[in-house]
Parts: structure tokens; sequence; C-alpha cells
């Protein structure tokens, strides 16, 4: 368990001795706040760097240089100056990373397999950061996974798009790396747990999206492999695959996220993002399965409150918490 004390204030009212106060100081750590400031400042900084290089279009060899001159920058830092340029090592880790990988989307974009490219760069990703132990670029080895089975994202003006050809396999995937990182994280030292818990937590936004886009569009399974290329062919193979519909996730997820908001410990990450993810889930499925008339949205209002005081009667009456 992790409690915050204000030293200056017990060594004042005598509650602690002020020869052990300093002790207390002395062993403990600096704040989270400042530290997570510096790290969010860190990471866009690293990748406004290596954005701005890729926006100057230089040639794959300068930017294979660049990107790998950097990393042997952070090695050089991390394993010579030590904890105190430690942030500075990752800063030159990340840029190097994103570079790395920049340069194999750069180079392999037009591949004549969409499959190695982003196994490459979600390989890259992970050594990195493993070498480092950077949260950061584990979530993004993560993320690169999905683009292994063809998921992604877009971007237009004022417009975002998610896309996740393979929901099925998505969850299945990302459930088992889920489960396995959450295993794993109790048998590692300290240096690891970081990078576990982050892969863990990504793998469970990853399975929800798979559900979310498997809700909205059923799904035909291993479409983004066998469908062809062309419409006709995507839709002469449709009509002999397998198909799961919309239903089965929009249930499966729902009952999903029931069973993480009652079982996972309470305030934890499984917990809050699960109450997260099924209000997504209900607004989504008011609009898209139920439509949006005043009946519909009388009867979801009855029942969102009606969770509601469920979920606040069961957080008053368990007592304890712990993080996931």
């Amino acid at each position: 368990m992790k409690i915050s004390l204000d030293i200056d204030a017990l060594i004042a009212d005598g509650t602690v001795p002020r020869e052990l106060g300093e002790v207390l100081r002395a062993r403990g750590k600096p704040a989270a706040g400042g530290t997570v400031a510096i790290s969010v400042l860190l990471i866009f900084g690293a990748i406004a760097v290596a954005g701005g290089v890729l926006a100057y279009d230089p040639s794959a060899t300068v930017g294979l240089l660049l990107a790998a001159t950097a990393l042997g920058a952070g090695f050089t830092v991390q394993n010579m100056l030590g904890a105190p340029w430690r942030l500075l090592a990752h800063g030159l880790a990340i840029m190097g990373g994103l570079g790395l990988a920049g340069w194999v989307g750069a180079e392999f974009h037009d591949h004549e397999s969409a499959f190695w490219p982003p196994v490459a760069i979600t390989l890259i990703f992970g050594a990195i950061a493993a070498a480092f132990r950077n949260t950061f670029l584990a979530v993004m080895a993560t993320l690169s996974l999905g683009a292994v089975i063809g998921s992604g994202t877009g971007y237009w003006h004022a417009s975002y798009m998610l896309v996740v050809r393979e929901s099925f396999i998505t969850i299945a995937l990302f459930g088992a790396l889920a489960a396995g990182a959450y295993a794993l994280r109790g048998r590692i030292r300290d240096a690891w747990q970081g990078l576990s818990t982050a892969v863990a937590r990504t793998a469970v936004i990853m399975v929800n999206f798979g559900f979310w886009v498997g809700s909205l569009w059923g799904d035909h399974i291993g479409e983004h492999w066998y469908a062809g290329d062309s419409w006709q062919a995507a839709a002469d193979w449709r009509e002999s695959a397998l198909y799961l519909p919309e239903a089965v996730f929009s249930i499966g997820w729902a009952a999903a996220l029931f069973a993480l908001i009652l079982k996972a410990p309470r305030g934890g990450f499984l917990s809050v993002s699960s109450i997260v993810f099924l209000g997504i889930h209900f607004y989504t499925q008011i609009f898209e399965t139920l439509g949006a008339e005043p009946f519909t949205m009388i009867l979801g209002g009855v029942l969102a409150v009606a969770i509601a005081v469920y979920l606040s009667r069961r957080a008053f009456l368990t007592s304890g918490a712990s993080a996931a």
C-alpha cells in the first residue's frame, strides 16, 4: 500500500520526531504529478522532433542514420550517466524508435505483403521498450500488433476513424495478451511490472475496440486476409465465410463489461475502464439498435439509473480496493 504523508505537518505537531521525519523524507519518492507532467512533455517533444524530421522527407539513408544516432545516444546516456539522466535517455529512445518505425513504414508501405511491415514495427517498439523499460513504447508495440491484423486509425479535418477489420480475432488475441500480461505482472521484478501493466491495459482497450466495431458490423472471420482485393471478390467470399452477427458482439460485450465491473477490484483500471466502455456501448446501441425514439430514450434512461444505483450500492457495501 502506498500512502502520502505531510512530513512537515507531522513534525510540526509532534507526531513524528524531527530525526525520523528527515529519514522518511530521504526515503520518500517525489510526487507523481511532476513526474507525469515531465513524461508527457518528454513524449510529445520526442514525437514532435521525430515527426518534424519525417516531414522534411529526408532520404531513407538519412532517416535511418538519424534514428540510429538517437538510439545510440540513448543507450550511451542510460549506461554511462545513469539514473539522473534517465529521462533524457528515454526521450532519445522514443525519437529513435519512432524514427525507425517511420523508416520501415516509408520504405515498405507498398510491400507486396501488408503483414510484415507492421510485424517489424511491433518488434522494433517491443525491443526498445524492453531495453529502456519504457512504457510509452510498450504501448506503441501493443497498438502496432493490432495493425498486424488490420486495425488502425485515420484522421481528416475534425474527424477521426477507428478501424478494426477482424473483431473476433482482435478480441481473442488481445484478450489472451491482457490475461497473460496481468498474470505475468505478479511474478516479475518491479523494473518490468510497469511494462507488463502498460501492455495489459492497452490490450484491454483493444479488446473493447474489437467488441465495439463488431457490435456495429458483425464479423466475417478472416476477411482481412482471404476476401480478395476487389469488392466483387470480397462479396463472393462472404457468401461462404463464417459470420458472427452484431448481436453476438453486443451481448458478449455487455456481459464481459458487467463481469469485470462486478469482479475486478473496485477503483482499479479494469473496473473503471469497464464502466466507461459500458457507457460507450449503451450510447452506441441507443442510436444504432434501438433508435433514438422517445420511448427507447426513456427506457434507456431508467435502465442507466438502475445500473448506477446498483453500482453505487455495491461500492457502498464493498470495502477495500486495489488497482488492477
